[in-house]
Formats: C-alpha cells, sequence, structure tokens
C-alpha cells in the first residue's frame, strides 16, 4: 500500500468513534506499512487483547505489542506524527498509545487471532494465551481482577479453546491447580 493512501486512511481512523476499533485500526495500517516478510509483523497482547475477547467488557487506553520488527515499527509510528513518549507512542488527534514491550511472544503463534479490518490484517494474542497470562498475574502477583478476568473468557469461550493445549501451558507454567480452580468456580457458577 502506497504511503500516500495509508496517511490518508490513518485520517480516516479518527472519525471511529469505537476507540478499540479505532485502535485496532490502526494496528492493522502498521501491518499494511511493514514491508513483507514471513516474520509475524507484532501480536497485539495485554489489555487490548482482554478488551477485545471480552467484547468490550475490559476497556483499556493503549495497545500492547509484542514484534521483533520494534524499530520498524517505531519508525513508521514517528513518520506518522506519533510522538515518542518514555515507552509508548502517541498520537493525541487520533488518540491511540501503542508501546511494545516485548519481542518475543509468550504463547503459540499457532493460536493467534487473526482478525481483518477492511481488508488489513490485525494478530491477537490467542484466547488460551490470554487465559495462562492472566491466571500468571493471579497467582504470581495475587490481582483478583486478573483472575476475574481469566474466568470470564474460560466462560465467554468455553467451547471454542483448545483445552488441552491450556492444561499443557498451566502445567509447564506451573499454574495448573489455580486454572483448574478458577475452572471449577466457572462450572459451580452456571450449574
Amino acid at each position: 500500500m502506497l504511503e500516500t493512501e495509508l496517511r490518508t486512511k490513518l485520517e480516516c481512523a479518527k472519525k471511529i468513534e469505537d476507540p478499540l476499533r479505532r485502535r485496532l485500526y490502526v494496528c492493522a495500517l502498521v501491518t499494511a506499512a511493514l514491508a513483507h516478510s514471513d516474520e509475524l509483523p507484532y501480536v497485539v497482547v495485554g489489555g487490548n487483547a482482554l478488551e477485545f475477547y471480552t467484547l468490550g467488557d475490559y476497556t483499556t487506553a493503549d495497545v500492547d505489542l509484542v514484534s521483533g520488527r520494534r524499530s520498524e515499527i517505531g519508525n513508521i509510528l514517528d513518520n506518522w506524527g506519533f510522538n515518542r513518549m518514555g515507552r509508548h507512542w502517541y498520537h493525541a488527534n487520533l488518540d491511540v498509545a501503542i508501546e511494545i514491550p516485548d519481542d518475543i511472544l509468550a504463547g503459540s503463534e499457532e493460536k493467534i487471532t487473526q482478525v481483518e479490518i477492511e481488508g488489513l490484517n490485525v494478530y491477537i494474542i490467542g484466547v488460551e494465551d490470554l487465559i495462562i497470562d492472566r491466571v500468571s498475574a493471579y497467582v504470581h502477583w495475587q490481582s483478583i481482577d486478573d483472575g476475574d478476568w481469566a474466568k470470564e473468557l474460560m466462560a465467554l469461550y468455553k467451547h471454542e479453546i483448545d483445552w488441552d493445549y491450556l492444561v499443557t501451558s498451566a502445567r509447564t507454567e506451573k499454574i495448573l491447580d489455580t486454572l483448574n480452580t478458577l475452572k471449577s468456580a466457572i462450572e459451580d457458577e452456571t450449574t
């Protein structure tokens, strides 16, 4: 996609009222702007992924990306008028903040959800790996909210989740007992 076309689409992003859709659309434009590579361009993780999977029940203000192409993405954002503020790139007119906290995905590329927005792709961490992330935060940081979000994700996606993968990942992360406890709590609530 030509740079002029990307900038026009970036201007259109300002008109997208839903903040989640606007943030994801900007990420889709980043995908289009990146030079073609066999490497995955990035993965949306953290709160924005949680907001996506909970259909907006959880809200966040920024986008966390995992990417080995941090400098390339940073150059694109700089060229588009994003201002570097510490760890974040922020565009005031779009009200979009992007951070790239890591270059290695904690999870499986095979589980990534690919979302298409106006013919452009966005890559979001798989729901199983997001559950593992939330259960880990619940266990290691005693974050009750993260435990609740893990339960909500398991309840919302109980028929889509690859439970074998989830259990194996939880065992590897040494959080299987907690995962099972949270899963049992969901089953008790729905009976």
